[in-house]
Formats: C-alpha cells, sequence, structure tokens
C-alpha cells in the first residue's frame, strides 16, 4: 500500500482510540494498534514484522525528545534530600522505550517508581492512578506532592484526589483563562525547590 494509505488508516485508528481513552480514561498503546493497522491495508503480518515496525516508528519519536535544563539538578537535589521520587506518565508506547529514554538521559537513577498508562490500563485523571502512586510511595496522598505541565491531568486530579498539586507552566498548553486564583504555578523546575527542599 501507499505511504498515504497507511497514514490514512493509522490516523482512522489514531482518533477512534484516542476518543474511546478520553471517554473511558482507559489506555490504548500503539503496539497492539500496529497489527490492526496492517490488516486495514492489507499487509499480512507476524510478531517480528509488528515488532521492526513499532521500532522504527518509535525511533524517529525518541530522537525528538528533550529534558529541561534543570531537571538532573533538580531531581538530584530532591534526592540528596531523602525523598521519593515517582514518574506516573499518560503514554501510549511500552514502559521499556521510556525507560530507555530516561536512561539515554540519565535520569531514570532518580526514580524509586514509575507508572506508566500502557501497562497500567487507565491513564490521568483516574482515581486509580493517583490510588497506586501512593501505594508505590508508601506516603498517604497528603504527605504528597505531584508535579506536572497539564492542567486536567497533572493538577486538578491530584488535587481531587487529596494529593497537593504543583502545575509546571508550558507554553503551548491549554489552560484556563484566567488561571485560578488559588492555583500553584512555577515557571521553572528549580522553583519546585522552595515546596520540597527546606
Amino acid at each position: 500500500p501507499s505511504y498515504e494509505k497507511i497514514t490514512e488508516e493509522y490516523i482512522k485508528i489514531r482518533d477512534i482510540n484516542r476518543e474511546s481513552s478520553r471517554e473511558s480514561l482507559k489506555e490504548w498503546n500503539v503496539p497492539d494498534k500496529i497489527a490492526e493497522l496492517f490488516d486495514a491495508v492489507g499487509i499480512k503480518n507476524n510478531d517480528r514484522i509488528v515488532s521492526e515496525f513499532f521500532k522504527f516508528y518509535y525511533n524517529v519519536i525518541s530522537s525528538q525528545l528533550t529534558i529541561f535544563d534543570d531537571t538532573d539538578s533538580v531531581l538530584g537535589k530532591l534526592k540528596e534530600a531523602g525523598l521519593k521520587i515517582g514518574l506516573i506518565s499518560n503514554t501510549i508506547f511500552p514502559d521499556k522505550n521510556h525507560i530507555g529514554d530516561l536512561k539515554k538521559f540519565g535520569i531514570d537513577k532518580y526514580f524509586d517508581f514509575k507508572i506508566f498508562s500502557s501497562s497500567f490500563g487507565y491513564r490521568k485523571p483516574h482515581k486509580s492512578i493517583y490510588e497506586e502512586a501512593a501505594r508505590l510511595s508508601g506516603f498517604a496522598p497528603e504527605q504528597s506532592i505531584f508535579v506536572g505541565d497539564r492542567y486536567e491531568e497533572d493538577y486538578l486530579g491530584p488535587r481531587k484526589n487529596g494529593i497537593f498539586s504543583v502545575l509546571k507552566f508550558r507554553e503551548g498548553r491549554q489552560y484556563p483563562e484566567p488561571f485560578p486564583d488559588d492555583i500553584v504555578k512555577i515557571n521553572s523546575l528549580n522553583e519546585l525547590l522552595t515546596f520540597c527542599v527546606k
């Protein structure tokens, strides 16, 4: 099939799954949908072909990833302060890919636990993902701080579940206008240290 046909079918499958996930908060993942894509465009497939296709697909994404300049130093200071650090991520890609990216940037060592929605089954702001984070951390929700750059998933979601949350402002994200008066907002990760390190 042509590149255009594959792209057209992929967009259909992606959009259907995005909408379903948005409504149910059940996560989907790309590798499971590649076989469906191949069937839709008439490509005979097997596990090896699906795996190879996904590897090339994800390599393009991985090559474009960056981290904030202060990520390593802030995580290091939080770790030195004896804090437990977790990562909770909405993602349609397998855990191993993200763990590889964290290692590539040298920050995997800072995390005591990681929750990826693709394997957990639900995405933020589903209540269960915050409950699992609290369980893995060993702390009650009210003893925790949640930091993220998405308003619904990283600010309101945790707050509704008893977790103090801090919004990391990021250009291009959708935020309420105007911001609520009581919102706790930072512009750089360094500002997080004022909440966590005494």
